[in-house]
This record gives C-alpha cells, structure tokens and sequence, in this order.
C-alpha cells in the first residue's frame, strides 16, 4: 500500500488542533488532526492494485483424467509470468460444429507451483444455465484438440457486474 505525504499549512494545522471539549495534550490532537487530513486527501484508504496480466496462450488438454471422466477436457491458459492475485475471467468458446458453450470463473494463484504461468481449467466448469441443452455431452462430443475454431478469453480484476472492461483479452482461433 502506498501511502502520499500530505504537506498542509501552520494555520490550518493550528485551526485543526483546536477541537473543543477533547481534554487530551495538545501533540495527540496534532497527530489526531494530521490523519484525519491524511485520510481525507487520500479519498479514504486505498488498496493495493493487483499486478496487470498478459494472455501469452490457450490449448485443450484431453489426456489430464485418468479414467474418472470429470477431467478430461481442460483448457490450458498461459500468461507472460505467474499470476500473484485473484482475478476473474470469463470464456466463449466455439467448435467448428457451431456448438458455443460460455462461462466464467476465479483464477487463483498457484501455491502449490509458484512459478507456472499456465493454469489448468475444467471445460465442464463453464457449464451454467445459459448453457445448451446436453452440454456436458457436447463437451465430450466436440471440445477436442483441433476442434475449436474461436476462444475468447477476458481477465478482469474483480467479477464484472455491469459493462466493465477486461484487463485482459484475447481471441484464439483453430485449437
């Protein structure tokens, strides 16, 4: 967090410290007064900012499951450099067949693998009540490597409520 000095008048420091019916040393009401002025120009606490992020590549992985059948369509995101915050993204992918399925979710940094910049997500994860009929069997049917002709993945800070804009964007085409 990074906080901005606030550099104010003698006047306006005396005109401050002179609270009326506060019985304590004068050097309390200073400091009382000095960051009440702090918090004030600053437009109350700022947080900190998250890191920007670049979207470097996207593939579909079919060979992560080992015989469940819950992971085997992932889709592989890469960014230029791990990611450090929490972010959301959201993804329209569309196979070659015109079967588009839509959805969003959290991205969170891996502990478990600092270093990757690659996250892994579950296909079947994007599935919500927008989806298509039988979606999970149009997954399974047509989200293969080689099969999709466009994906578009956004990043935004924080889950979009309205119009906001992505941090982050990028169309693939022929995965």
């Amino acid at each position: 967090m990074q906080i901005e000095q606030t550099n104010i008048s003698p006047s306006l420091a005396q005109r401050l410290t002179s609270f009326k019916g506060i019985n304590t040393p004068r050097h309390l009401k200073v400091t009382l007064a000095l960051t009440m002025v702090s918090i004030l120009s600053l437009g109350g606490v700022t947080g900190c900012s998250k890191d920007p992020v670049k979207l470097v590549s996207a593939q579909f992985v079919d060979n992560v499951d080992n015989g469940s059948g819950n992971f085997d369509r992932m889709l592989q995101i890469c960014f230029s450099k791990p990611i450090s915050s929490e972010y959301y993204h959201k993804v329209v992918l569309v196979t070659k067949e015109n079967v588009k399925i839509a959805g969003g979710s959290l991205l969170r940094p891996l502990f478990s693998d600092p270093d990757n910049k690659c996250q892994l997500r579950n296909v079947y994860s994007y599935i919500n009540k927008n989806s298509p009929l039988d979606a999970r069997q149009l997954i399974k049917d047509y989200v293969v490597p080689g099969n999709v002709s466009q994906l578009l993945i956004q990043v935004y800070n924080e889950k979009p409520e309205g119009k906001e804009r992505p941090i982050a964007e990028k169309l693939f085409k022929n995965l």
